[in-house]
């Protein structure tokens, strides 16, 4: 690229970067000079500080560091897709010139246009494992969902960053590894089962860490975080598989011809069907070891846990691309990647049912306490009656869902925090935290729908209030004219009725 290029991207990443660091600092020495005990004690917690309500959304949205740290990081993931585009052009273009002259045929060369059509029909198959994955993990994240801007940065970041860190770090090793090795064969055995695996679920998991420092008080399920690590290695998966796609039918195309779409599907039915569980299976081993250690008290157990599921992710991803690479059948590495699979869904449901009776024990501590209603606890612990209630509230209107929704969350956060107060991780300054809550639920009720019993999903009238008040309105009018059309007097000479 031309030096011009280079500076718009640099100045992209870097203006927002340094924007974000001035406010950060910014906000240290507020908080360290002028915030009260009561925030202090609040971000000791990873709880939100004190709401002030004059200040509006845009304001409190651009004077935080975090929005301007997330356009820069959204800059150098554009850029790091950029990079592979042409990257994975020219390395193409070079092996498909070493096949030809291997195998005895005339050079052909790799037109830019049959790349992109190569690309093009490689990013539709590679969607569609995405698109079933990202609902997946979106199903899952349904007791305290972490919000859009999370989820969207989870996925952004495992399939535009991650995939740059990690293929120039695997290209780099690889080099050095057949400077070393008697063949090219066994270099990329080598990398892809001794550097891959450390590489690349380093590369996915640090979105997780970077989402638990910035919002600590968000991450309370092992759910939540499960739908966020899943989401990373369903991006990373994609961009992955859009490569090895390419590769394939590119070549194929030059080399075997007619029969590359053959070849294309082969591939497509191995990596984004067969042995798709592969990338989400084992990040979700980073996930638990860090949920684990939010959970933990002691300090050298806030360490040992994330380090633990990170070497274990790292081990299962050896193990996987080591079968791979000496078992002739996929069917038997299959086989036992679905037994991995199986373990870990049977684990899901058991802590899918420990999350409900959190939330059912914890709510009851404030129903005996006043503060909530004794069918809280059975209400809000139970997924269809918040899938009922959420449907049947946005039915019924965006205010009245959003409400909803809101009075849901509410509830499900006052739950998470009594847990945290109770295991201990979470002092007496969630004090503040509960009573904002306790008053915030309050005003949702009369708003929102709390009660799914005897609720009719469907209303009877749909649609937006000003609709209802137009339409009685037309009733109204139609009304007064037949009344007025029959109390009007007969006409002078009409004959008089019998």
């Amino acid at each position: 690229m031309s030096w011009w290029q280079w500076s718009a991207w640099g100045a992209g990443f870097g203006v927002p970067l340094v924007l974000a660091l001035l406010l950060w600092a910014r906000q240290v020495r507020h908080r360290r000079l002028d915030d009260p005990v009561e925030n202090h004690r609040r971000s000791d917690n990873g709880l939100p500080p004190v709401a002030e309500p004059r200040r509006n959304w845009f304001v409190k949205t651009f004077s935080s560091p975090w929005p301007w740290l997330i356009l820069s990081v959204l800059v150098a993931c554009a850029f790091g897709v950029w990079m592979q585009y042409v990257n994975v052009y020219n390395g193409l273009v070079q092996q498909i010139i070493a096949d030809l002259k291997q195998s005895g045929l005339p050079p052909q060369f790799l037109s830019l246009d049959a790349y992109n059509e190569g690309l093009l029909l490689s990013g539709g198959y590679a969607a569609m494992t995405l698109g079933a994955y990202v609902l997946l993990f979106l199903l899952f994240d349904r007791w305290r969902p972490s919000t859009p801007s999370m989820k969207f940065m989870a996925l952004i970041w495992g399939a535009a960053g991650a995939t740059s860190i990690a293929i120039v770090v695997n290209s780099w090793m690889s080099d050095l590894l057949s400077a070393g090795a008697s063949g090219a064969g066994i270099a990329a055995n080598a990398a892809a089962v001794f550097v891959a695996p450390f590489v690349e679920e380093f590369c996915k998991a640090t979105v997780l860490f970077f989402l638990v420092m910035a919002m600590r008080r968000r991450m309370c399920s092992v759910l939540q975080m499960i739908g966020l690590s899943g989401l990373a290695a369903a991006g990373f998966a994609f961009v992955e598989n859009i490569i090895y796609y390419v590769r394939i039918y590119c070549e194929a195309s030059l080399v075997a011809g007619p029969q590359a779409h053959d070849y294309l599907m082969q591939t497509v039915l191995l990596r984004g069907v067969y042995t798709s569980f592969g990338h989400p299976l084992f990040t979700m081993m980073t996930a638990f070891g860090l949920i684990a250690g939010l959970r933990q008290r002691s300090k050298l157990a806030r360490i040992m846990c994330p380090l633990t599921g990170y070497l274990f992710a790292a081990l299962l991803h050896m193990s996987f691309n080591g079968l791979a690479s000496v078992l002739d059948d996929y069917r038997m590495l299959v086989m036992f990647g679905l037994m991995v699979v199986a373990g870990v869904l049977f684990w899901l449901f058991r802590q899918y049912t420990a999350q409900r009776r959190v939330i059912a024990w914890r709510l009851d501590d404030y129903v005996r306490m006043g503060f909530l209603r004794d069918r809280d606890p059975a209400v809000y612990s139970g997924a269809l009656s918040r899938l009922k209630l959420t449907v049947a509230g946005f039915l019924r209107g965006w205010r009245i869902g959003k409400a909803t929704v809101r009075l849901m969350s509410g509830i499900t956060e006052l739950a998470y925090l009594r847990a945290g107060v109770t295991v201990g991780i979470v002092d007496d300054g969630a004090v503040g935290r509960e009573h904002e809550l306790v008053v915030d639920i309050a005003a949702m009720r009369g708003i929102g729908l709390d009660e799914p019993a005897g609720l009719r999903v469907v209303p009877k009238y749909r649609g937006p209030a000003a609709w209802h008040r137009f339409r009685a309105w037309l009733a109204r009018r139609a009304a007064a004219r037949e009344t007025s059309w029959q109390s009007a007097p007969a006409p002078w000479g009409a004959p008089a009725p019998v």
